[in-house]
């Protein structure tokens, strides 16, 4: 058997035992001048594969649930990359959401703000909360807190274009940014604006 052979063989047994067979990793065990041969071999054998049965179990336990997660609110959201570049940048900070939030309110003089912060935050990270009303206050806190520059927050929060969904799906999989309250009594009297919605809301 020759050494092509002996790593298709391999190859194949690791897929077939249900591992995550690299192919990469096997041309790279061959000798230059037979990576060629093998790479033609190891196509032939995934076109003619079965392919797996989907577990959806497996998938949502698995990094590619929360990546598909990301891409879509970052495709289909008002917050461009936020929602995928923010929760990277804080777990590069080590530091939990919660965290985040009180000293970001104590950063933006917010002092028992907190909740509505968070919430504002929390609209960043879904892509639910228009980049655009962001002030430059609150990313210069929020840049200083995660490590990154203002500047590279608002690139990062620019809306992205992206085909409509299929059948006009809405985007409702994740939670709003705070928003005026449903219908109410008439007599009822809408919230007044208060500093936390300027600085998060008017840009």
């Amino acid at each position: 058997m020759t050494d092509v052979d002996q790593l298709l063989a391999e190859f194949i047994a690791e897929d077939r035992a249900g591992g995550v067979a690299d192919p990469s990793a096997y041309l790279a065990r061959a000798d230059e001048g037979a990576r060629a041969e093998l790479s033609a071999l190891l196509d032939g054998y995934l076109a003619r594969a079965p392919r797996r049965a989907f577990s959806r179990a497996a998938f949502t336990a698995s990094p590619a649930h929360g990546l598909v997660d990301d891409l879509d609110r970052t495709l289909y959201g008002s917050s461009g990359t936020w929602p995928s570049l923010l929760p990277r940048l804080r777990d590069r900070a080590r530091m939990r959401r919660s965290d985040l939030v009180t000293q970001l309110a104590a950063a933006l003089d917010l002092p028992g703000r907190e909740a509505k912060v968070g919430a504002y935050y929390h609209a960043m990270e879904q892509g639910t909360l228009p980049s655009a009303g962001v002030s430059q206050r609150v990313l210069e806190a929020l840049g200083r807190l995660v490590g990154e520059s203002a500047d590279v927050l608002r690139r990062a929060g620019e809306a992205t274009s992206a085909p409509p969904r299929a059948g006009g799906e809405a985007f409702a999989r994740v939670a709003s940014a705070p928003a005026a309250p449903a219908a109410a009594p008439m007599r009822a009297r809408r919230p007044a604006r208060d500093e936390v919605d300027e600085l998060f809301t008017s840009g």
